[in-house]
């Protein structure tokens, strides 16, 4: 039985090559923006527990003028955060996209291996089967009455 030999195995190859670039692009954005919104959360948690400090009766003057300097510098890291996040996530988007289109790329090329494997073994059988009819039509002899 000959072996089967996908003619399209190197485009195949060079598709899954790229749907793991996308994968790995779309894996470190999703981590960054991850992160990001994480740092955005405890950076809210650090400006509630300021409030909270601030609300203390025995904070001097100084002490209240230092929770708020570190208050507003929080809030502007909080604003930081947002922009980063707003601009992450249409970046995340386009690449899951990106991915999404690559997968279904590669996906294609399978499927059209797998027929045409499947097509080569129905092919394969069909030869083989008239190669025994063959052989069994030659040894045949009829009997003599």
């Amino acid at each position: 039985m000959a072996q089967f030999k996908f003619k399209l195995e190197k485009v195949l190859e060079y598709r899954q090559r790229l749907e793991e670039e996308a994968m790995l692009a779309f894996s470190k954005a999703r981590a960054e923006l991850d992160g990001l919104k994480a740092d955005r959360l405890r950076l809210r948690g650090e400006v509630a527990e300021t409030d909270r400090n601030l609300c203390d009766p025995a904070l001097t003057g100084a002490d209240r003028w230092l929770q708020l300097s570190y208050r507003g510098a929080l809030l502007e890291d909080i604003a930081f955060c947002d922009e980063r996040v707003r601009l992450m996530e249409p970046e995340v988007e386009r690449l899951r996209l990106e991915l999404t289109e690559k997968a279904q790329e590669r996906q294609l090329l399978e499927k059209l291996k797998e027929k045409q494997a499947e097509r080569h073994l129905r092919e394969e059988k069909q030869k083989e089967q008239r190669e025994y009819d063959e052989t069994a039509t030659l040894r045949f002899r009829p009997q003599a009455v």
